[in-house]
């Protein structure tokens, strides 16, 4: 089922290459998931019955995501990633846990590919907003893209992680073709998902990493329980929106499983 269609970002490619991939794969492989990408698949997965579901994993690094839900019993997912080296990461990985034959790897930008990509039930982007320069053009195109749930791991915006950034970005990335890492208002990402249907799910913070997952209004069934081929609208499965601040993540220390942003601050 794997494939690629496409072509690499420039910026990913040159960020997120071979070195960065295999090093994130060692460490998923020996630690697992980073507490961000499990809190976002479990916010993913909460309250429903995940079995027969469809994920798109947008940026998804060594996979950590779609293969922690696939692993819960979706039925199949798609990974679009902009780092060929990441992708071939991920499907190694997939054909690792014998789960090759339900996924389908894409290599390209989400708002360039998303018309080859049908809608899935669950939508992830984990630290991935942090690395796109028009965050209303990459949500809209995830929101276009679930059925039922989209969630997001991005940086918390907050003074002194906006002064980190600043000061970080032409260290770390003074070598890429153009990447840098960006804080985006939250309230812009909030403007775009309501105005497409959603509305807010559950949000955790750590002290760098916000993790949010947002809930159609009007959620539409997936293939499996629609009847006579016509998918129905299913009722919200989220409780009521709920914070909580984690107090024992380490500041700026490097989360192993999937690299997102490289020198420390993923």
């Amino acid at each position: 089922m794997g494939s690629c269609c496409g072509g690499g970002i420039p910026s990913c490619e040159q960020v997120f290459d071979q070195r960065t991939a295999d090093d994130d794969l060692r460490h998923y492989r020996k630690d697992g998931p980073s507490w961000a990408t499990r809190e976002l698949i479990d916010a993913l997965a909460d309250g429903l019955d995940v079995s027969g579901l469809s994920v798109v994993d947008i940026g998804a690094g060594v996979g950590a995501v779609h293969i922690g839900l696939l692993e819960r019993g979706a039925r199949t997912a798609v990974d679009i990633d902009g780092s060929s080296a990441y992708l071939a990461a991920a499907r190694d990985e997939a054909t690792r846990r014998g789960l090759e034959d339900r996924v389908t790897h894409l290599l390209g930008d989400v708002t360039g590919v998303s018309g080859d990509v049908a809608p899935a039930d669950l939508v992830a982007l984990d630290r991935v907003v942090c690395c796109y320069t028009d965050a209303p053009a990459l949500v809209g195109a995830a929101a276009a893209l679930a059925n039922r749930r989209v969630g997001f791991v991005y940086p918390r915006e907050t003074w002194w992680i906006r002064a980190g950034v600043t000061l970080a970005n032409p260290i770390m990335f003074r070598r890429s073709a153009g990447y840098r890492m960006r804080i985006h208002r939250p309230a812009l990402i909030a403007e775009v998902l309501g105005s497409a249907g959603f509305r807010r799910c559950r949000i955790r913070d750590g002290r760098v990493w916000r993790v949010k997952t947002w809930e159609r209004e009007a959620p539409v069934a997936s293939a499996r329980s629609s009847v006579g081929g016509v998918a129905r609208p299913t009722a919200p499965a989220c409780a009521a929106p709920a914070t909580r601040r984690w107090s024992d993540v380490p500041l700026l220390i490097k989360q192993p499983g999937q690299a997102r942003a490289p020198g420390g601050l993923s």
